[in-house]
């Protein structure tokens, strides 16, 4: 196997060692309440966000290789100082290093693995390497997680290192990866700098990707809403799943994409690339609305629907893009799809927490299905326009 491949799946493995699934929230709110968790986690997510396409141009620009350990170095560092934290600004400081992590990390590492099995002729691979690494992802999802509950309940500080400590192995495992030479580097300067990053935005417009941006962005924007903030946490404890319970569903939700990404080799084969969009985008709206419900313990099936639409969602549409863009903009244009579905979780955040803490968080949930049922709709008509007036255009012989 490719080597870069093999560190590649360990790059993965780490960044979903997630100790601190399903007692994150927990641990912030010895220092705020649910409205200043919402403004501190929309704040850091801006923050992340405008690194988002920067970071990615510094990657196609000076190496992957170099941006991926950076980023593990920056996760490892902000997560022990998060976890050190007894007031508010040093929390926030831990938050807003490892942010960094995140930014440079995303896009740089697909990019890599893409380039890694390009270079040899091989790149017909990566769905299947993807598949694999997503699998292995949520396994260690579902042990981080079950681990993570029981650290919690012997210090609550020790979730947090534990991923800084992951992220350390990480940033050395990365040491051993080798910068693949698929076509010419460029040269970093400002001008190109700033060209690189125009050229990521210009990809995603090409007329190959146009018709699945809509339910592109609308996916990983809603699985972003769900994985990375405090939607999830708080949608589980609305519930009734406390701290001890959510780290056996956080576990249970890894388990349950993992299983999914076996099936994504088949899903391929058998639907077309659009109609797999929307079949998860599907998933992911009856998911949300099951949070605007007072299911109970049955509300475990609404989390299951969001993750494994999400996570499938997430793996489809990167193949969708991977296969279309060219290596030298590869990383830059991931990064730009990273950066526009994150601005609804910035945008919606302090929303999110302020509901929270009035009592009235399933009208958020609510809200969010209201809106992917719109965008399925409109990108159904969006798709077959262009095919009504190709039709058009040739006359029958």
């Amino acid at each position: 196997m490719n080597r870069n491949i093999r560190i590649f799946y360990i790059m993965s493995a780490v960044q979903s060692a997630a100790f601190i699934n399903g007692n994150w929230l927990f641990f912030w709110l010895r220092l705020m309440t649910f409205g200043e968790v919402g403004l501190v986690d929309a704040l850091s997510f801006a923050f992340g966000l405008v690194m988002e396409v920067p970071t990615g141009a510094i990657s196609d620009l000076v190496g992957k290789r170099r941006t991926v350990i950076l980023a593990n170095v920056c996760l490892s560092v902000g997560f022990v100082i998060m976890g050190a934290a007894d007031v508010t600004w040093v929390l926030v400081v831990g938050f807003w290093i490892a942010q960094i992590g995140w930014a440079f990390f995303s896009g740089a590492a697909e990019a890599l693995a893409y380039d890694s099995l390009k270079e040899q002729g091989q790149e017909g691979r990566f769905d299947r390497v993807m598949a694999n690494a997503t699998s292995i992802d949520l396994t260690i999802m579902v042990t981080a997680s079950l681990l993570g509950g029981w650290l919690y309940m012997v210090n609550e500080r020790l979730p947090h290192y534990a991923w800084g400590i992951a992220f350390g192995i990480g940033a050395i495992a990365c040491l051993w990866l080798r910068e693949p030479h698929v076509e010419d580097q460029v040269h970093f300067s400002l001008r190109n700098y700033a060209l690189q990053m125009l050229a990521g935005f210009r990809e995603l417009g090409q007329p190959a990707l146009r018709r699945f941006l809509p339910l592109i962005l609308g996916t990983r924007g809603a699985f972003y809403l769900f994985t990375f903030g405090l939607i999830a946490p708080t949608m589980a404890l609305g519930f009734g799943f406390d701290v001890q319970a959510q780290a056996v569903v956080f576990a249970v939700l890894g388990l349950a994409s993992a299983l999914a990404q076996w099936s994504i080799p088949a899903l391929r084969r058998r639907l077309p690339e659009h109609g797999g969009m929307v079949l998860f985008a599907v998933a992911l709206g009856l998911g949300y609305a099951g949070g605007a419900l007072p299911l109970g313990l049955w509300g475990l099936g609404a989390l299951i629907l969001i993750r494994m639409g999400g996570s499938l969602a997430g793996t489809w549409s990167s193949i969708l893009i991977n296969d279309r863009i060219p290596s030298n903009t590869r990383a830059t244009t991931l990064s730009a799809v990273a950066l526009l579905t994150r601005i609804p979780y910035v945008l919606t955040a302090i929303i999110a927490g302020a509901m929270a803490e009035a009592g009235t968080f399933p009208i958020f949930s609510g809200a969010v299905a209201l809106l992917l049922g719109l965008l399925i709709v409109f990108s159904l008509v969006w798709s077959r326009t262009p095919v009504q007036v190709a039709t058009q255009t040739h006359p029958p012989a």
